[in-house]
Formats: structure tokens, sequence, C-alpha cells
């Protein structure tokens, strides 16, 4: 038998890595690459459609989604509304995605779909580390990419693996989310993704199990315990989540998030006064932070201490406009330009229960723009029914990912104006 040198050695054990590091990619994204199939495909049959008024929604995962996204309940609403125009909404929100990486895709998304509106609900995922459009990736470097042979296979695998779901009808994103933990059993954000996916289809033994696991993986992560907190907060184990909450805040007294955690539960219970004084130890900590502003000024306003309420969501605003990311108007007024520039209508859509006028400010010229305002709407809606009406999560500290009641409301809002605005 011929012996093996180290040299070739070493390069088994490299190409190995490489292997397992390529399955590895393919196995987490497998989930997210249905998910824009199934949005993709709803864009081929709108594209197909004739003598259509064409719609582009451009964000990211407030946007996106199948069937329980805004953009699909906007072209429900507009066919309701049967103003004599047929009407072809195109979702084009990627999750996780931020403004430029849409404005570097813009130009090309408009050639395909040949819409004559965009609406665009934009830069929540502009953190410090936002870029300008003219720094992502340009075209040949991804145009080289999609030569690879590894790109090839994730193609055909995806291409594979969907239609086989499809032909059986049955997705079962228990299988893959299981999958990445097997790969690698020390991921513990793979048994954080695995806890979620148990509580969305009411398993909540698996879930907490799944939960727990991420812990015992690594105890000393505070974030795990917030995460498991916000999990019992959800399904309402109240004594669970304030227990962990606390856990959390024991573990590092400086961590703003797990105090945000408690006071959120304590709002939840109605306890507004121990809610109050908890969303305060988060501020001291971070001051400057609007998320947790905002939350205060929610749990005063569900408390009934509405001129409190009414203070925090204009110190919320007044931050927003001091610490105003300059990449995010930056982008935003590019994507004006090229918009506006081939004759489309363009609609600018705020985040629910924040100001339209910090949205309005981003803008060097506002001509030609429709803003949509969702802030009055939004908080008499929470304080009349309660957050968890209308959102799933605290993504933005005031708002987050909606309901399918938030997503009905937020696409009522922007119909409404469009046809008012527009026809």
């Amino acid at each position: 038998m011929k012996k093996i040198s180290l040299k070739q050695k070493i390069a088994l054990v490299v190409f190995g890595l490489f292997v397992c590091v390529v399955l590895l990619e393919i196995g987490l994204r497998i989930g997210g690459f249905v998910l824009l199939y199934l949005q993709e495909h709803g864009n081929k049959i709108s594209l197909k459609q004739k003598k259509t008024y064409r719609i582009m929604c451009l964000g990211e995962s407030t946007t996106a989604g199948y069937q329980n996204s805004y953009p699909s309940r906007l072209q429900e609403i507009l066919d309701q509304k049967d103003i004599g125009v047929n009407f072809s909404v195109i979702n084009k929100g990627i999750s996780g995605t931020n403004t430029g990486y849409i404005v570097s895709q813009l130009e090309d998304n408009l050639n395909k779909y040949n819409p004559q509106m965009v609406i665009t609900m934009i830069g929540i995922n502009d953190g410090r580390n936002a870029r300008p459009y003219e720094d992502m990736p340009n075209k040949k470097s991804l145009l080289s990419f999609k030569s690879f042979r590894t790109y090839k296979l994730k193609k055909l695998l995806h291409f594979r693996i969907i239609n086989k779901a499809i032909e059986i009808g049955v997705y079962r994103k228990e299988d893959i989310l299981k999958k990445a933990v097997e790969i690698n059993p020390e991921n513990e954000r793979g048994y954080i993704n695995l806890g979620w996916y148990y509580n969305d289809t009411g398993e909540h033994n698996k879930a907490e199990e799944m939960f727990k696991k991420a812990i015992a993986i690594n105890p000393e992560n505070v974030q795990r315990y917030i995460e498991l907190g916000w999990y019992y907060k959800r399904i309402g184990e109240h004594n669970k989540a304030e227990e962990t909450f606390k856990k959390a805040i024991e573990m590092n007294p400086e961590n703003q998030w797990g105090y945000c955690g408690l006071g959120w539960h304590y709002s939840d219970t109605g306890e507004y006064n121990k809610a109050e004084e908890t969303f305060k130890k988060a501020i001291e900590i971070n001051p400057e932070n609007t998320r947790l502003n905002a939350a205060l000024a929610i749990s005063y306003e569900e408390g009934g201490k509405y001129n409190l309420a009414e203070e925090y969501y204009k110190k919320t605003e007044r931050l927003r406009t001091e610490y105003y990311n300059p990449v995010t108007g930056h982008n935003y007024n590019r994507l004006k330009e090229i918009v506006t520039k081939r004759g489309i209508r363009l609609i600018c859509v705020q985040y629910p229960v924040r100001s339209v006028e910090s949205l309005k400010n981003m803008f060097k010229d506002k001509k030609d723009v429709i803003f949509v305002d969702n802030e009055r709407l939004f908080k008499e809606a929470v304080g009349r029914e309660g957050y968890t009406e209308y959102f799933v999560d605290m993504l933005a500290g005031d708002f987050g990912h909606a309901t399918k009641k938030g997503n009905r409301l937020l696409a009522e809002n922007i119909a409404n104006t469009i046809l008012k605005e527009c026809f």
C-alpha cells in the first residue's frame, strides 16, 4: 500500500474541512432558500400577469415573506377595492439585508420587474457598520462567484430539494434545523433556532429543552438566558420568565437587555410601576438607546400614563434625529434618484409607531416622494389592544415583526395612502 506523505495528509485535511464548510453552509441556508423560492415563485406569477399596475416592495425581514407579509396583504386589499385597476404586487423583501444592498440591486430589479410604483420600508438593519451602496460587491465579483462549481452544486441541490418538497407537498423545516445541530452539536445558535421552531409549532416541552441545551453548551452566555426568558414570556410562563431575566441580570448587571426583558415581563403582567423602574435601569446603562426609551414609552401608554408616554416618544424621536445614520440617508437619496428618474412613483413607508418626520429628514429633496405615516395608527392600536396583538417580537424596541393583524393594518394604511395620492 502506497504511503501517504505529510503534505498529502495536510491537503486531505484541508480538503475535508473545505467540504464540511460547504455542506454546513448549504444546510444552514436551505431553510432560507425555501422561503425565498416561495416568495420568488409568487413574484413570477405576478410578473406573468398582463395589463396590470405593477408595484414592487423593497425591504428586509419586515417586508419579506410568502403569505404573512404586508405585500401579500396589500395585494388582497387592493384587489378588494375594485377601482378598475388590476394590481400586481412584487415582494422583493430580503431578511437581514440593508439599504446598501437594496440600492446596489435596485436597477437590476427595476429592469427585471418594470414596476410603475416602488414601495420602500428600509433602514432598520443599518447599524454602525452600514455601508454606502457604492461599497457593495460589484456585479463582476458576483458573476465570477457564480462560475464556481460549488455555487452550481448549491443551485442544483436547491432546485432538486425545493421541487421535491413541492412535489410531495411537505416542507419539514424541523429536519433542516436538526441537521444543523447534528453537523455541529456545539452550535448554540442551532438549538436556539430549533427552540423557536418548536415554539411556533406549539411543542413547548421540546422548545424549552432546546433553549436549555443552548445554555448547557455555554452556561456563561448571558444572552442565552435572555432568549430563554423571552421564550417564557411569549408562552405566558410569567414566573419562569421573571426568574430567568433576573438570573441574566445577576450574571451581568451591566447588560441592558436583561433589564429590558424583565421590564417587558412586568408590563405584560400589568405591574407598570415595576416596569418603569426596570426600564429606567436599562436606560441608565445606555441613555441614548432608542429601543429602550421607546420600550418605556410603550409601557407608559399601556399603563395609561399618556403624558409620560408622549414625553418618551418625543425623546426617542429626538435621539433618532441626533444620532442620524448618514449612510441610510445617503442610500435612500440614491434610491430616490434612480426611481424617480425613470418616472416611477416612489412610496416611502415609515416603520410602525415611528414618526414620519425622521424619515422625511433623510431626504435632501422631498419632491416626488409620497410618505406613509404609521405612527399614530399603530400607537392607538397598541394602546387599545396591547403590543402582542400587532407584533411578535421586539426587533427594534418600539416595534417588531408584525403579526397577521399587524401586517393587515400596515397594508391597509399603505393601500389607502396610494389610492388617495395616486389614483
